[in-house]
């Protein structure tokens, strides 16, 4: 054997020793029971969510819930899951806020293609209600305006220092050489 080799094989059977002994450890607290902690996102919490009459009792908050995501338009007639494929229908921008955490939420969806959500977007004017389904609550916004900018607009989502939602979709339909922006404040009960 060369001079080195004594130590190349002391080497490799420590790490061998080392990596069981790394292996059994975790083995070993993962079977254990561990005490269940929830995640919470300082900027969500504490939200007291906005919901339409009927969905919680008047003053209470709203129950916890497993359901998805979704948006609601009645004045569209749209009911939609809100995922994070555009393939599949809505979908949150990434890195944008959620509701009730008092920053920018952008969802977009396909106008022509796919499952085509945003279809009649450019339908919804001032004062339309739009509902976003989130953690337990639903939070409603109303239409406050929309405009059109150009495809190569990287700021349509801009943190903007307050909540605002903004759903965004192709222009005109068919072509997806502009977007149309539709804007939404968050609105209290009625």
């Amino acid at each position: 054997m060369k001079t080195g080799a004594p130590i190349l094989v002391s080497f490799a059977v420590g790490a061998l020793v080392v990596l069981g002994l790394h292996v059994r450890s975790t083995a070993l607290a993962a079977s254990e029971p561990q005490p269940a902690v929830p995640f919470v996102a300082p900027h969500l919490e504490p939200v007291r969510a906005v919901t339409r009459p009927g969905l919680h009792e008047r003053g209470s908050e709203p129950r916890p819930s497993r359901l998805p995501a979704q948006l609601t338009i009645p004045f569209l007639h749209l009911k939609e899951r809100i995922g994070t494929s555009l393939d599949l229908g809505p979908a949150w921008w990434p890195v944008t806020g959620r509701p009730g955490g008092g920053d920018t939420i952008a969802i977009a969806g396909h106008r022509t293609t796919h499952t085509h959500p945003f279809l009649d977007l450019d339908r919804l004017v001032p004062g339309k209600a739009i509902y976003v389904r989130w953690r337990g609550g639903e939070y409603r916004y109303l239409v406050t305006g929309r405009r059109i900018v150009s495809s190569r607009q990287q700021h349509i989502a801009d943190a903007r220092g307050r909540e605002m939602l903004i759903l965004t979709t192709c222009n005109p339909k068919g072509s997806s050489r502009q977007r149309l922006v539709v804007y939404a404040q968050p609105r209290s009960k009625a």
